[in-house]
């Protein structure tokens, strides 16, 4: 009763309470019905107190905007933000105090560094608007993917890696209130799998949401032991790249449709699938989205290339036309909503790494891993060359050092999932790159000799 009356009444009392997830959520309820011209005058107003914000508070942007010989003025829709050039990761890396406005101190800011898949974390502050919106966003893209407020959710995400054991308060509560189950990630095996299983049939008529290489984890051990159905609504993932075969293989063991949507550590939530709908359908309400790339003069809101993100509410650290790395094909809307929508995204299904045993652990292990432990690592890569042996590639921030104590936690992470007899080599620099030249994070030699010899 009262987590009902929290969930239904007390998200819109917050709106008067200082932190504006309910105002942001009814917004985002009414907007999903909106025309393109109602979905563009709502971008115009945004962008145009979003620039001159940036002109009298942020440093980077107002010197980039007097070099350039540009006024507030001069920014009158989306379409005007050709005049700036990309915001790139080395930039922010670079530029990250002068890219933070003078009128939000850090007191009241959230930071967070990106979710790193690409191997180069950075490190964003997001003011209490900004979240009030990827809040939104995210509740309301869930509701596209048959979830709603109140539903039992069962979270197959990370785990406590040995780090950070002892619980937080607003964590639990925040569990609580979401009616979710947490279940770790990283510690999912054949021998375990049953107790997954169990929780998640527990939650009848709920939701499963997790990475996709775990929920696919699952799913095979599951059919391992003929552990077939659930009584799941539906099965959401996200943080890694789904091919069509791992959802149809969660989707037939789990009995239940598999859903995916698209955001990043520095935005969070930015495009959801729907229901019935076909692609990503993108939150205009809180993100402009464009094709970078080839033409940064031109602003181009369709057709394929680098993804390029602009924030609009986050006025503590604005991201105006930021490449994050990723790559997707845009399109204009068809029939039903008038949003943007991702016909595609685009990226390497990124190699699971091998236990000591043989088991598969989920790719997203050493981003987590990096994340939480703190080590002021800004690129990393890992290499499996056996079941046994990991080199770990990193690069460090300035004038830092990786100490025998950090090092020392790191391989107690990867002995802790990965197993006890694991060798853990830590190289500075020298990193393995495609024959296109792009980064990979993680990269198993022992799946590739399968593969060959498959």
């Amino acid at each position: 009763m009262l987590r009902h009356w929290l969930l239904t009444h007390g998200m819109t009392l917050s709106s008067y309470l200082g932190y504006p997830v309910g105002k942001a959520i009814k917004l985002l309820r009414n907007s999903q019905y909106w025309t393109r011209e109602e979905i563009q005058a709502h971008q115009r107003l945004a962008l145009n107190a979003l620039i001159r914000h940036c002109y009298d508070h942020v440093p980077y942007y107002r010197d980039l905007m007097r070099s350039r010989n540009l006024r507030p003025g001069d920014f009158q829709s989306a379409n005007d933000l050709a005049k700036l050039p990309y915001l790139t990761r080395d930039l922010i890396r670079d530029q990250g105090a002068r890219l933070r406005a003078d009128n939000y101190p850090d007191r009241i800011c959230q930071f967070r560094r990106s979710g790193g898949t690409t191997g180069e974390p950075i490190r964003v502050a997001a003011d209490i608007r900004a979240r009030a919106f990827e809040v939104g966003a995210l509740l309301r893209g869930f509701e596209w993917m048959k979830c709603e407020l109140g539903q039992p959710i069962v979270s197959l995400f990370g785990g406590s890696l040995g780090i950070d054991p002892n619980p937080n308060i607003k964590v639990w509560f925040r569990e609580w209130l979401l009616n979710t189950r947490f279940l770790p990630a990283f510690e999912l095996t054949r021998e375990n799998v049953q107790d997954y299983v169990d929780a998640i049939r527990q939650a009848k008529g709920g939701v499963l949401v997790g990475y996709a290489s775990a929920a696919l984890n699952l799913a095979e051990y599951m059919s391992a032991l003929g552990l077939q159905g659930s009584p799941l609504e539906s099965v959401i993932c996200t943080a890694e790249q789904m091919p069509d075969e791992w959802r149809s293989r969660i989707s037939k063991v789990l009995e239940a449709p598999v859903f995916c949507y698209y955001g990043c550590g520095e935005v969070n939530g930015i495009a959801h699938e729907c229901c019935g709908e076909e692609g990503y359908i993108v939150s205009q309400e809180h993100v402009i989205l464009e094709i970078g790339g080839n033409n940064p003069a031109n602003f181009q809101d369709q057709g394929h290339g680098e993804a390029c993100i602009t924030t609009l509410f986050n006025y503590a650290m604005p991201l105006i036309r930021y490449l994050n790395g990723d790559v997707f094909e845009l399109q204009q809307p068809r029939h039903g909503r008038a949003h943007l929508r991702i016909a595609k995204l685009e990226g390497r299904v990124m190699d699971q790494l091998f236990r000591t045993d043989g088991q598969r652990i989920s790719s997203v292990l050493p981003t987590h891993m990096v994340f939480r432990s703190g080590a002021p690592i800004w690129k990393y890569q890992v290499v499996q060359t056996e079941l046994d042996r990991i080199i770990f590639h990193y690069l460090l921030r300035d004038s830092e050092s990786l100490s025998y104590e950090m090092q020392h936690t790191l391989m107690g992470v990867l002995r802790k999932y990965l197993g006890d007899e694991l060798q853990v080599l830590f190289m500075e620099g020298e990193f393995e790159t495609t024959k296109s030249g792009k980064h990979r994070f993680v990269i198993n030699r022992v799946l590739e000799r399968t593969e060959v010899r498959g």
